[in-house]
């Protein structure tokens, strides 16, 4: 499991929770969302359908797999080891920079 941080919203996610970032932007359909396409997307700011239409299972909303931590956004990338660390002190307790986020 990696973490990653969204790069619209800016929230921790899981890569396998969200189609590893939805980097294989050729296989989603990005209509309305095309300012998206090519970002490291969380499950609910990713697309809900693939190109053939059928939807995604569970993106476009919260998979509630875990708590969804708002982080100040471009601050955090994914460390060695997989977890989220601060680019500016490498510190690894992402959850004690948590700022208000959508609900």
């Amino acid at each position: 499991m990696s973490l990653f941080q969204c790069e619209l919203c800016g929230c921790c996610e899981d890569t396998a929770l969200s189609h590893n970032g939805f980097f294989r932007t050729q296989v989603f359909d990005w209509t309305g969302i095309e300012d998206r396409r090519g970002k490291k997307l969380c499950s609910a700011c990713g697309p809900m359908k693939y190109v053939d239409g059928y939807p995604t299972e569970d993106e476009g909303h919260w998979h509630q797999h875990f708590d969804r931590v708002f982080l100040p956004k471009g601050m955090f990338r994914t460390a060695q080891n997989g977890n989220l660390e601060h680019i500016e002190n490498g510190d690894q307790n992402f959850r004690k920079y948590a700022v208000p986020g959508e609900s």
